[in-house]
């Protein structure tokens, strides 16, 4: 298994010494070790703005990809709403730190006819 993880550390961060296989410097797995911890958040994070959210329609979490929306000012939308548009969201809110956090997403969020059923509140639908 070690010799294994010397040759992946030699073939992604190059080794001044191949035929003896000499493990890489601690700076150079440090800097393997953290380059491949920021790829991995990169590709597991996903991004709010490749997503659209109905407000109306959306459950608790839902929200969870908009930073600073989940749980409480995912749960305030949930139980003021239905809204007809982002104006009439913004003034059903009781405070202007939440209406400045919502305008930060305005532009991913519909707001479609309220459909009913289902579990809001909680994140998981009933079927």
């Amino acid at each position: 298994m070690r010799m294994l993880q010397i040759i992946l550390s030699c073939i992604f961060l190059g080794c001044t010494n191949i035929s003896g296989l000499s493990a890489p410097s601690i700076l150079h797995r440090r800097a393997f070790l953290a380059s491949g911890i920021a790829a991995g958040a990169v590709v597991a994070t996903p991004l709010a703005s490749q997503a659209v959210i109905d407000v109306n329609n959306a459950a608790a979490g839902d929200f969870q990809r908009y930073p600073g929306l989940f749980p409480t000012i995912s749960a305030k939308i949930i139980n003021l709403g239905p809204f007809k548009d982002a104006k009439e969201m913004y003034e059903a809110m009781d405070n202007p730190v939440i209406v400045e956090r919502l305008k930060q997403y305005e532009k991913e969020f519909t707001f479609g006819q309220k459909t009913p059923g289902g579990d809001r509140g909680n994140g998981k639908r009933s079927v």
